[in-house]
This record gives structure tokens, sequence and C-alpha cells, in this order.
């Protein structure tokens, strides 16, 4: 399946769609059922997390606000982002800031592409 991770750079870099083999079209079929799966599962985590907490504080007699979901999306995201640039999402240890940069500049892109109007880059 060497063949496939070349093509998979063309579609994050290029408007154009190749033909895809049948090989590549049941890969990336296979790949975004897991992917699918997942997401929802994460998207449950977070659920549950926050109704856990809200639970736990009700139960306690705690006059406290519960956790809000975009708390533990945060958390989450946090712990993927030091992950991926090869730290210790733990400690924060070891992470690579080359790998930290490129993540930001996709977030960046993303912005400018499907968020802002089109032809108006950020700064």
């Amino acid at each position: 399946m060497d063949d496939v991770e070349p093509f998979l750079e063309i579609r994050m870099t290029n408007e154009s769609c190749p033909i895809l083999s049948p090989e590549q079209r049941q890969f990336l079929e296979i790949r975004e059922a897991a992917e699918k799966v997942m997401l929802e599962t994460i998207e449950q985590a977070i659920s549950d997390a926050a109704a856990e907490v809200a639970n736990k504080i009700r139960s306690a007699g705690l006059e406290f606000e519960p956790t809000d979901r975009d708390y533990f999306a945060f958390t989450a995201q946090q712990s993927l982002f030091v992950r991926l640039c090869g730290g210790d999402p733990h400690t924060f240890e070891g992470g690579d800031p080359e790998i930290g940069d490129r993540i930001l500049r996709n977030g960046r892109h993303i912005i400018d592409h499907y968020w802002k109007a089109r032809g108006t880059p950020s700064p």
C-alpha cells in the first residue's frame, strides 16, 4: 500500500481529484470508517466526563457550576497536541517545537480556508 500515502499527500495539497485504484479506495473506506468511530468515541467520552462531574458535584451537594464540555474537549486537544509533537502529555516534556509550529500553521490554514472569506488571509 505504499502507493496510497503519496495520494494522500496530493489530496491534502491539491484541489484536483486523482482517480483512485480499487485498493486505494478500499484503504480510504476502511480508514474513514475507523476515523468516524474514533471521533464518535471521543465526543461520547467528552459528554460522559462532563456528565460525571456534574453528577458528582450535585451528589456532593457542592454549589459549583458543572464543568463545561468544552473544558474536556480542550483537555483532549491539549493532550493530543503534545502527543503529536512527541512530548509527554502528562508532563509536557520532550515535544518538538518544529512539529508544534506545523500543527499551528495547519490550524491557521483551516481558519483562513474554511472560516474566513476566501482571499482574506490571517495576519
